[in-house]
């Protein structure tokens, strides 16, 4: 009697323990918390020491010969299926969606999938996949939860995730693979360090304050980097390689899009974006859309003119391509992407590589870029109401503005390939802007309204 009592108190410790959930990180080291793990697909997991740290405590999970391709494992859980694993709703922000999990896997190369979801609702889940590199050891994985998985639900900041499984060699199954074991440990919210602005336009990808987070789809790998014409400016760098499908693109953001919707209007429907191909005459697609909605789009075609220099592309929103979606001034456009020789394939073209920066509201007329065989300058808007803003590939060390009558207005010392003169109090006319930069001076015309 006293010892079936005694076990009743165990479990109900268990079960209470359980019920406190999980605080992130899961370590599976604290002795105040009782560790569970739930299998499924044929699965079969444990929490067991760590085969290469006597002192350190990891998830065991074996996934069988009999396991289907979407065997996996839920953290913490209890046998009835009914607490959440964490204590806390995942803290996903706009620039904070990143998890990280300890992995040790006897193969690199095998796809991980981590799935978060709502413990009280399975249809509000987001997953992603991450992929091993080693063989035999620990490495660490990061699971981006702003890239869900190609054909599921996006990242929904409304909804409450609050669970989490893992699936390892995702898609495979345990028949093709044979019986493979894998240890996990530290499941972990990555954090997003100094906070920045969500991106907005224009997307200039040189001010240190704003996320430039751009999201690559159909095998597209996009990164940050400096311009391959040289100076400090920094731009986006898309490969589309012979993987790609002729939709492969990038959009330049999250999937949460920008801070602000794109301001079209009746007579307002241009964007532009400034391009270094490595091909003349190759179609480039600019896409918007809304950033809940993707159905309610508005999709233009451009041709590129120069190989391997930067040109200024225009699309005009009032000339969507046939077939599409017209420009729908009730829908609040808040995304855009761009597609790279569009409706050709990367196995057809070979793989090649786009430079872009400069993604912005509006067209530039032929004084808002000046080309240089040492500097690529932006500005815009022109004629300008308030702010000027000025983007170049060499860092301006000094800006002077001079009035009609050849009178100094202004005078700035930036230090930066990103400037802002601010024209706001500036009486309506024509005015001189003086850019100096470490090898040459360069000057434009801008009216202020």
């Amino acid at each position: 009697m006293i010892k079936n009592f005694t076990f009743s108190l165990l479990m109900l410790a268990s079960v209470l323990s359980f019920a406190q959930g999980y605080d992130l990180p899961v370590t599976f080291d604290n002795g105040s918390v009782t560790y569970g793990v739930v299998d499924f697909g044929g699965n079969s997991s444990s929490v067991v020491v760590d085969p290469s740290d006597a002192s350190n405590m990891v998830v065991k999970s074996e996934k069988t010969a009999a396991a289907a391709t979407w065997a996996g494992t839920t953290i913490g859980i209890d046998q009835s299926g009914t607490v959440t694993s964490f204590s806390a709703k995942l803290p996903f922000t706009v620039t904070s969606t990143k998890m990280s999990i300890r992995v040790w896997s006897p193969d690199a190369g095998i796809p991980v999938l981590f799935k978060v979801e709502d413990a009280g609702d399975a249809q509000k889940s987001v997953e992603t996949l991450a992929t091993t590199t080693k063989a035999n050891e620990w490495e660490t994985l990061i699971f981006d939860f702003s890239n869900q998985r190609t054909g599921t639900a996006a990242l929904n900041l409304d909804y409450t995730y609050n669970k989490g499984s893992i699936f390892f060699n995702f898609d495979t199954d345990g028949a093709t693979a044979g019986a493979k074991t894998y240890y996990w440990d530290d499941v972990s919210f990555v954090s997003a360090g100094p906070t920045k602005e969500q991106i907005n336009l224009p997307v200039t990808f040189d001010d240190t304050m704003v996320d430039y987070t751009i999201t690559s789809f159909g095998d597209m790998v996009s990164s940050v980097v400096a311009d391959p014409k040289g100076g400090m400016n920094m731009v986006a760098m898309s490969t589309k390689p012979v993987s790609s499908p002729d939709w492969a693109g990038v959009t330049a953001s999250t999937p949460f899009g920008f801070k602000d919707d794109i301001p079209f209007t009746a007579t307002e429907t241009k964007m532009s974006v400034r391009l270094y191909s490595p091909d003349a005459n190759i179609k480039v697609r600019l896409k918007v859309e809304d950033r809940n909605v993707g159905s309610k789009s508005c999709e233009v075609d451009v041709m590129t003119t120069k190989a391997n220099e930067w040109e200024v592309l225009v699309f005009d929103f009032s000339k969507q391509v046939d077939g599409t979606p017209a420009l729908d001034l009730t829908t609040a456009y808040g995304k855009a992407s761009l597609f790279f020789n569009f409706g050709v394939t990367g196995a057809a073209a070979g793989e090649k590589t786009y430079y872009w920066d400069d993604l912005m509201f509006g067209e530039p007329d032929n004084s808002s870029v000046i080309n240089t065989e040492k500097a690529t300058v932006v500005f815009y808007p022109n004629p300008v109401n308030d702010v000027l803003n000025i983007n170049t590939n060499n860092a301006v060390q000094k800006v002077t503005v001079l009035n009609a009558v050849g009178s100094v207005v202004e005078t700035l010392q930036p230090n930066s390939t990103a400037v802002n003169v601010n024209m706001a109090s500036y009486t309506s006319g024509m005015y001189v802007v003086i850019l100096q930069t470490s090898n040459e001076t360069l000057s434009f015309k801008a009216t202020k309204n």
